[in-house]
């Protein structure tokens, strides 16, 4: 019974990885009734979220900002680091156009802290926001996409590369494991930063 459990939690784990890795990002990049073009005309910084594990290692950070489209609806972007200073700079007006794909936010504490900083907003402006503050326009989702297929590819040669190693372990120069065991590391860190 144990045997079929560990076997049952690996092909678990396994099928979780692929998604993340390949089949998500595929359903992302070819996902076109999810995919806007919108003239935006102006933007601002309204979130950073700093990750980080166990909140001792920071690993990243998040910017979201509200983004005014010329119809004036506005719209929840999720982009990178000073995203709105470089395309919005005070006293011009600039209008930019961008292609998006529209996300659910699925972080509880990053949609709630959305919410009330949409609803703040409400009550300066009245936008109405077509999304709601629920979900986002992500800016990075090719970025994003295209670096989890190369991290699961990158993780398939790795795996291919172990076995044919731990088969002829004693044979080979001690540089060429240690050479593979630090790939293994940046591996999994690019695993992680690739999931979460």
């Amino acid at each position: 019974m144990k045997k079929f459990l560990k076997i049952l939690f690996a092909i678990i784990f396994v099928a979780f990885i692929f998604a993340e890795l390949f089949v998500f990002p595929v359903i992302d990049l070819t996902n076109k009734d999810n995919r806007k073009t919108l003239n935006i005309i102006y933007a601002s910084e309204i979130l950073e979220v700093e990750h980080s594990i166990n909140y001792l290692i920071p690993f990243g950070t998040d910017y979201y900002y509200i983004g005014i489209a010329e119809n004036y609806d506005a719209y929840l972007i999720h982009a990178p680091k000073k995203w709105a200073e470089k395309n919005f700079p005070e006293n011009s007006e600039t209008k930019l156009k961008i292609t998006a794909l529209s996300k659910k936010i699925s972080d509880y504490e990053i949609s709630n802290e959305l919410y009330s900083r949409v609803n703040e907003v409400k009550e300066i402006e009245d936008f109405n926001f077509p999304l709601g503050s629920s979900q986002c326009l992500e800016l990075k989702y090719i970025r994003d996409s295209v670096m989890k297929i190369a991290t699961g590819l990158f993780a398939m040669i790795l795996v291919v590369i172990g076995f044919l190693i731990f088969k002829k372990i004693h044979e080979l120069p001690r540089i060429a494991v240690k050479i593979y065991s630090v790939a293994v590391l940046v591996c999994l860190v690019l695993l992680l930063i690739a999931i979460i």
